[in-house]
């Protein structure tokens, strides 16, 4: 992986994504490697992972016994590790947070790790933009519905990186954004859920053994 360097200080620069960030895809997996094996069983990041923007906590995912746990080493991701899919139907976007730090990024996942001087929420706000989205669409590859995209492809692509000032700017209103979405949704499940207790309430009474 080659080590991103630090940028110098400007209101905007045109620059190769490789030139600010490491980008990789993660471990492959084996199907010997799922089945139980003596040791720590850790949580690997799937395609199905990445919903909305955010990276499904640790407790969530699936978990997978590797004969040498310093395989994934490698792969473990870290808060603002921006992840996208490298295989998959639909090209999807993911901000690591606190809640998915030490999980394992699988082969299907491609990781962008910010350098120096560049924030983790602005490259994701970046990538997953609607005007910069179609030019990592048109490198996805497949002959047919489950495309793929290379790491290196990625990397060579040209950003527009606002100052750090203004990335930080951003990064926050991405993050706040992101709990604001997370929160509603807590929300709106526990009001489908005490709706659901009431309707069952005046359908079945106290008579709930159905």
């Amino acid at each position: 992986m080659k080590k991103p360097k630090k940028i110098a200080a400007q209101s905007h620069i045109t620059t190769r994504l490789l030139d600010v960030a490491e980008v990789f895809a993660g471990v492959g997996v084996s199907r010997e490697e799922t089945v139980e094996h003596p040791g720590e069983r850790l949580p690997v990041i799937g395609v199905r992972d990445l919903q909305d923007g955010t990276v499904a906590a640790r407790e969530a995912l699936d978990t997978v016994g590797f004969l040498s746990p310093s395989k994934a080493a490698t792969y473990v991701v870290q808060a603002d590790d921006v992840l996208v899919t490298g295989r998959g139907t639909l090209l999807k976007f993911g901000l690591v947070g606190d809640e998915t730090v030490g999980a394992v990024a699988s082969a299907n996942i491609i990781v962008v790790r910010p350098g120096p001087d560049v924030t983790g929420g602005a490259l994701f706000a970046i990538l997953s933009s609607d005007v910069f989205r179609p030019k990592i669409e048109v490198l996805r590859r497949g002959a047919t519905t489950l495309l793929s995209l290379s790491p290196k492809d990625l990397a060579k692509l040209e950003i527009n990186l606002p100052s750090l000032n203004e990335q930080q700017r951003i990064a926050a209103l991405v993050k706040g954004a992101q709990s604001a979405y997370r929160t509603a949704l807590e929300a709106a499940e526990i009001r489908r859920s005490l709706a659901r207790r009431l309707i069952d309430a005046r359908l079945f009474g106290g008579n709930q053994n159905h």
